[in-house]
C-alpha cells in the first residue's frame, strides 16, 4: 500500500512538472479585437485630490468624475487598425472646494463625438473631436484625453507569463490658456490569468514615472509648471475576445507652479488620482 501511494505521488509530481513547464513555455500576443458595427460601453470613475499652498495658506480641492463612455466601431482595417467613434453617454462631476460640495451634470459633453484610430496593439494613431465643446466643460473633462489614456500599449510580440515590456508616451493637454506636456514611461508585466467579471483575463500590473512641464495664462496671470510623479495599477484583459474588462490605477504628482507679473509667486501642488474603468455591456 505504501509503495502504491509513493508511485501515485511520483506520477502526480511528474504531471505537475510537465504541465507547469508547458504553461511556462506558452506565449501570448495581446491584441485588441473590436468587431465592426459593435458598440462597447464602459464605466469610467476618476477621483482626484489636489493640495496647493498659496502665500502660506494650504488649500485642498477634490473632484470625483463619473462617466459612461460609448465606443462605436466604424471599421476594422486589414492591418488590424480599429476605426471608432467615442462619446459620453453620461458625465457628472462632484467637487469639494474649501469644504463645500457641488454636483454638476456635464450635459454639454454628452453625445459629443471623438473620431479615433487604434492599432491592434493599443497605439492611438489619431484622435479628433468631431463636435464642438464649451471651453468650461472641456477644462473639467477632456473627452479626447480620456480616450487616449483609455488604452494600454501592448508589446506587439509574443510574451511568456512573467515577461515585461516598456512603453513611452508624450501627452499634450491644451488647457488653462496654455499647454501642459507630460512624458510617461511605463513598464507592464504579463503576470498570469484570473477570472474577472465573468471573463478569463490576463493580469497585467504596471508602474511608471512621469515628468510634467508647461505654461499658460490663468485669470490674466502667466504661469509655468513643472513636476514629476509616479503611477501604478492593474489591467485585466480578455485575450480571447480582445477586450479590456477592468483596470484600476493611481497617480501621485508633485508639481510647482510659478506665476509672473505683479503677483508673482511659487505654488507647490500635490495631486493624487485614483481611477477605474469597467466593461459594463458584455
Amino acid at each position: 500500500m505504501k509503495h502504491s501511494i509513493l508511485k501515485i505521488a511520483a506520477v502526480l509530481s511528474v504531471l505537475f512538472f510537465l504541465s507547469a513547464n508547458v504553461f511556462a513555455q506558452e506565449t501570448f500576443n495581446l491584441q485588441y479585437k473590436f468587431s465592426k458595427g459593435s458598440t462597447y460601453l464602459y464605466n469610467s470613475d476618476i477621483a482626484s485630490q489636489l493640495t496647493q499652498e498659496v502665500m502660506g495658506k494650504e488649500m485642498k480641492f477634490g473632484n470625483d468624475i463619473h462617466g459612461v463612455i460609448r465606443f462605436l466601431v466604424d471599421d476594422v482595417e486589414d492591418n488590424g487598425d480599429i476605426q471608432f467613434t467615442a462619446s459620453m453617454d453620461s458625465a457628472t462631476l462632484k467637487s469639494n472646494m474649501m469644504g463645500k460640495d457641488t454636483l454638476i451634470s456635464l450635459t454639454s459633453l454628452i453625445g459629443k463625438r471623438v473620431k479615433a484610430v487604434l492599432s491592434s496593439f493599443g497605439e492611438v494613431k489619431s484622435c479628433t473631436m468631431i463636435d464642438s465643446v464649451e471651453e468650461n466643460s472641456n477644462r473639467m473633462m477632456s473627452v479626447p484625453q480620456e480616450i487616449k489614456r483609455f488604452f494600454t500599449k501592448f508589446a506587439g510580440k509574443d510574451l511568456k507569463i512573467g515577461e515585461s515590456w516598456n512603453s513611452s508616451e508624450i501627452d499634450t493637454i491644451k488647457n488653462y490658456g496654455g499647454t501642459i506636456i507630460s512624458n510617461v514611461d511605463m513598464t507592464c508585466t504579463l503576470s498570469g490569468k484570473e477570472n474577472k467579471l465573468g471573463h478569463e483575463c490576463f493580469i497585467i500590473p504596471f508602474s511608471g514615472k512621469l515628468k510634467i512641464s508647461g505654461k499658460g495664462n490663468m485669470q490674466g496671470m502667466d504661469f509655468t509648471m513643472e513636476g514629476d510623479g509616479t503611477s501604478s495599477g492593474t489591467i485585466y484583459f480578455d485575450g480571447k475576445t480582445g477586450l479590456l474588462v477592468y483596470s484600476e490605477g493611481s497617480m501621485e504628482n508633485d508639481m510647482t507652479m510659478a506665476t509672473t507679473g505683479e503677483q508673482s509667486m511659487v505654488i507647490p501642488i500635490t495631486q493624487n488620482i485614483k481611477y477605474t474603468q469597467t466593461l459594463i455591456n458584455r
